[in-house]
């Protein structure tokens, strides 16, 4: 089974250009968190979620985690979400982020997000992007094929 028969079609994508706290509106507006960064014609030259925000705005990330006193490192969080705000999404995006072609199979795109611990992976069409894959969407895929032979 190929990707493209799998993919979601539908992608949120913003551009480098595009300020954190317009990007905040969109993964809430849509539910999500994260979305590939794509130049103005559409090639993926990054990915932004959550994790990378909060990581680029509280430099104790990992101390956080691991630490009892979440509420002051809260407020030091709406804190500096409030300082970045107006930054482009460039500052904080991942740059070196692995893609799958469309024409590329379900067993490859599993094994690449499981590998790399990926949510989802930008799915491309001569470099640009046209979806994305996730391991539920392969999951999905997997039963119904299963339900279908039965």
């Amino acid at each position: 089974m190929k990707i493209k028969d799998i993919m979601i079609r539908d992608v949120t994508s913003v551009l480098a250009i595009c300020k954190l706290v317009d990007l905040l509106g969109i993964l809430s507006r849509q539910k999500i968190t994260g979305l590939p960064v794509v130049s103005n014609n559409q090639e993926v030259v990054g990915f932004i979620s959550l994790h990378d925000i909060i990581r680029a705005t509280l430099p104790n990330y990992l101390g956080i985690i691991n630490s009892n006193s979440i509420l002051s490192e809260f407020i030091q969080l709406s804190k500096s979400l409030k300082e970045y705000s107006q930054r482009p999404v460039e500052e904080f995006m991942r740059k070196n982020i692995i893609t799958i072609d469309e024409d590329d199979n379900e067993v490859l795109a599993a094994d690449l997000l499981i590998r790399n611990k990926n949510q989802r992976l930008p799915v491309l069409r001569d470099g640009k992007i046209v979806g994305i894959v996730t391991l539920t969407d392969i999951w999905r895929e997997l039963m119904e094929n299963d339900k279908n032979k039965e």
